[in-house]
């Protein structure tokens, strides 16, 4: 009989302890969740006074030149930095030397791949 009783007590104590151990996660979730709320909160605050203040010192017509400025500097910078690479049997054979002439990567751009005319159909 004391076993049973011992063991009774022991489980009780052992589910008790899970569920406390359980509650204090679930509480710390909520805190950690107010935490992130409120923080989150505040970064919008920050952000909207930003805007603010960059809308107090900067025109419409101040922007649109930022803007075009910023487009024109991506275009360029993009021309510089993309350039067609033509198919290959062999890439490893692909370097800057072996690309040849613009007039050459051109053509080569521009024409279908040997043997593609075989796929599809």
């Amino acid at each position: 009989m004391f076993a049973k009783l011992a063991t009774v007590i022991v489980v009780l104590g052992a589910m008790f302890g899970a569920l406390l151990v359980n509650r204090q996660e679930r509480i710390d979730t909520a805190a950690e969740i107010s935490r992130i709320h409120f923080e989150l909160e505040r970064n919008e605050r920050e952000r909207i006074r930003r805007e603010a203040d960059v809308a107090g010192l900067l025109t419409p017509a101040e922007i649109r030149t930022l803007v075009e400025r910023i487009e024109k500097d991506a275009t360029a910078r993009e021309a510089a930095v993309l350039k067609p690479i033509p198919f290959r049997e062999d890439p490893s054979s692909a370097s800057d030397d072996a690309l040849g002439t613009p007039e050459e990567l051109r053509k080569l751009v521009k024409e279908p791949a040997r043997g593609a005319e075989g796929f599809g159909g």
